[in-house]
């Protein structure tokens, strides 16, 4: 795979298809196990984006806590997110008009099947994807993919996890999708993708959300020769 230039040296690259376009994944696996800032990953992810120097790059954060881009900068309108586990670091960038769509992404990794006192807890009523008389290895993968669905839920949307985790509903089959958020059921206008890391043993989900255009509104009307 050959390395775009302006980017962090062992930073890794693919191209994602989705809904809202191709999406540009970003990983690096830190090699003495601390992670490097989700936002030095974005920085490197824009600088090769737009072939620029990675000085000349400023990722900060809107009121929601979401990455964005610093005013000013001569970039077109990217959506950003970026996430770590371990010493993995993954970071996402999406073209698309500003104030539409958004993204986030999650990431974990389980050596073993989650406990049960966590599964309660993460779990929602309707999710009932890790039930005991699965393999393990089913039952840690399912739960992954659920857990960091939230995450990306959560990022997207500029939630704290512990509201994802009470107010956001996942379901597994036929495909991975979002069934609930709060008091909408089957939210329209998102995609969650499942990911893999070459290299990374990692459960990576990218959230996509591109909210459905409003119906146009009616506005009745009386011709002046129809009034009486």
């Amino acid at each position: 795979m050959t390395r775009p230039p302006h980017t962090l040296t062992g930073a890794r690259h693919r191209r994602v298809v989705s809904t809202a376009g191709p999406v540009d994944l970003w990983w690096y696996i830190a090699p003495h196990g601390r992670p490097v800032p989700g936002r030095v990953l974005l920085r490197h992810a824009v600088a090769a984006r737009q072939a620029r120097p990675v000085a000349t790059v400023t990722v900060i954060r809107d009121p929601l806590g979401r990455p964005g881009l610093a005013p000013e900068q001569n970039l077109p309108p990217l959506r950003l997110t970026a996430a770590h586990s371990g010493p993995v670091t993954v970071a996402a960038l999406l073209a698309a008009p500003r104030g539409t769509t958004r993204i986030g992404i999650g990431i974990e990794h389980l050596a073993s099947p989650p406990p049960p006192h966590l599964l309660r807890f993460a779990l929602r009523p309707g999710e009932g994807a890790t039930a005991s008389g699965r393999p393990a290895p089913v039952r840690r993968e399912e739960f992954l993919m659920l857990w960091t669905a939230r995450e990306a839920i959560a990022e997207t949307l500029g939630w704290s996890l512990l509201r994802a985790l009470v107010d956001a509903e996942i379901t597994l089959r036929p495909r991975l999708c979002v069934a609930r958020l709060g008091h909408e059921m089957a939210p329209r206008g998102w995609q969650l993708i499942p990911l893999t890391l070459p290299g990374a043993p990692h459960t990576v989900t990218l959230a996509i959300h591109q909210p459905p255009p409003r119906p146009r509104r009616e506005h009745p009307w009386t011709s002046p020769a129809g009034r009486h």
